[in-house]
């Protein structure tokens, strides 16, 4: 991109100005607003969905295993990585094994009460609720084993890990909000930044999953990380690369002010249909069924949802609905038959 400064500074005025006329629509003001990319791809897919999902919905998730394994991930590897400082350079055989690595960052880092997901597995810690401790180091081995895996060892040169929460309280998580004292936050869900964020736009954002998905989402997911981090950064990157640790994929989305648009609607969009919850609330007219409506709070009574489950919906990842089969007729007796729908 040539004008990467200029294409944000657009992308800032076109999402302000959206954000700003979404909110004085509102009825009553409106509390805070997280708008990441889990809250983009719900208000896109089902606005229904996203305007029921009420107040748990509608901020930052908080932590639990599966919401802090990336981060959990990227603290621990940016913990191994400046352990280094100041030694011999790593050797490319010298692969970091990625659940000591995670214990090791759990043991040194996590304590009670600190800032970041830190502070959250330190107070796992001190619970004593080992449980959800084995979980979260799980997943978050599985996130830096696929992070390591695609992108190689030693890193690639001019990488730099986003949203680590350090002990001198610094963090590398891109925010954005629209003007000082606004309930709108946009958090840009990059893992990593490779390249240096200059006026050229030359750096290149990366979003590192444990597993695939198909092109659609990719694109998606490029489009809103691609806005949130411009806005952030106030430069556009010039590509976004998503990666899959499970296929070791590595999609380069180019970054185009086109893209950044449609990243940015994606944004305005959230705060439109946060707005519309207040006086609409879940409206089964907006509902666009999906697979997602399987764990859909609301599918009792949301007419589309029950008719895309009664329909395509009965088929679960290739498998039908079970439903309980007759006791004592004969081979098979007990398990499950088939729903004949």
């Amino acid at each position: 991109m040539n004008d990467a400064v200029g294409a944000a500074d657009r992308l800032i005025a076109a999402v302000t100005a959206g954000i700003d006329a979404a909110l004085a629509d509102a009825p009553a003001p409106v509390a805070d607003v997280y708008v990441g990319w889990v809250a983009a791809a719900e208000a896109a897919e089902c606005p229904a969905r996203y305007r029921a999902a009420g107040e748990g919905g509608w901020g930052f998730p908080g932590w639990s295993a599966p919401t802090a394994a990336a981060a959990v991930g990227r603290a621990a590897l940016d913990h191994h990585v400046h352990a280094r400082d100041g030694g011999p350079a790593p050797s490319p055989d010298d692969v970091p094994a990625p659940l000591e690595v995670v214990r090791g960052w759990i043991r040194a880092v996590a304590v009670a009460g600190g800032p970041g997901v830190g502070g959250w597995v330190g107070d796992l810690r001190a619970d004593g609720d080992a449980a959800t401790l084995a979980a979260t180091a799980g997943l978050a081995t599985r996130w830096l084993a696929g992070f390591v895996r695609v992108l190689g060892w030693p890193l690639p040169e001019g990488l730099a890990l986003l949203g680590v929460t350090r002990d001198d309280g610094a963090s590398g998580a891109p925010r954005w909000w629209p003007a000082k004292g606004s309930p709108v936050t946009v958090a840009c869900g990059a893992d990593a930044r490779i390249g240096r964020v200059a006026g050229s736009g030359g750096h290149v954002l990366v979003v590192h999953r444990p597993s695939s998905a198909d092109d659609g989402e990719i694109h998606r997911r490029a489009t809103f990380e691609a806005a949130a981090g411009a806005l952030a950064l106030r430069v556009a990157p010039a590509a976004v690369l998503v990666t899959a640790g499970d296929t070791g994929e590595r999609a380069r989305v180019v970054v185009d002010e086109d893209l950044l648009a449609a990243g940015g609607e994606m944004i305005v969009e959230v705060i439109r249909q946060r707005v519309a919850a207040l006086t609409r609330g879940h409206d089964p007219a907006d509902a666009r069924p999906s697979a997602r409506c399987r764990w859909c709070d609301e599918a009792d009574h949301c007419e589309p949802g029950a008719a895309w489950l009664a329909g395509p919906g009965r088929w679960r990842g290739g498998l039908p609905v079970l439903a309980p089969g007759p006791v004592g007729a004969g081979p098979g007796a007990g398990l499950p038959a088939v729903d004949p729908r």
